[in-house]
């Protein structure tokens, strides 16, 4: 009896295990609308006449929640405290703008201009050659004020860290 359990047993977790491994095919995990806008970008900001306003700092570019043509520009409250939302004019040109978009961080809200991202046209701290981002911002408390941001594509290599 002893034996006809354990070999019960054994067979049980033995189809468990292989049954459970099974992939069920080929998946594609996919990727979002906007993934060739996503990333981790070191950006610095300029006055409009190029004059640096701020070290580089560490934004984000993710998909929003609709997986529509929206996405998140995002400096995590560090740099110049800029959370809105942009819209792609072009995913063959990698364009992007908002009119009146929702600051998050200041309640304020936000125009941006002439948002375009290059592939390999920058190089990294460390010489990588990475894409490149520029973007244009207009607080709308704050109107004609325009912000230059300028910037390359983080590699996560430790030699291009900040």
């Amino acid at each position: 009896m002893k034996i006809q359990i354990k070999t019960l047993l054994f067979i049980t977790i033995s189809l468990t295990l292989f049954t459970s491994c099974d992939e069920g095919g080929n998946p594609d995990g996919g990727g979002t609308t906007t993934r060739n806008f996503a990333g981790d970008w070191h950006i610095i900001v300029l006055k409009s006449d190029g004059t640096p306003l701020t070290n580089y700092g560490l934004f984000s570019t993710y998909n929003a929640a609709s997986n529509d043509e929206n996405f998140w520009i995002d400096d995590h409250d560090n740099t110049f405290e800029l959370k809105t939302k942009v819209q792609v004019k072009d995913f063959n040109t990698l364009t992007f703008s908002a009119t009146n978009s929702e600051e998050m961080y200041l309640g304020d809200n936000v125009n941006i201009a002439n948002g375009k991202i290059l592939k390999n046209a920058a190089h990294s701290f460390g010489g990588h050659v990475v894409d490149s981002i520029y973007f244009e911002v207009e607080y709308v408390n704050d109107p004609g004020t325009i912000y230059k941001f300028a910037g390359h594509k983080r590699t996560g290599f430790l030699e291009d860290e900040l």
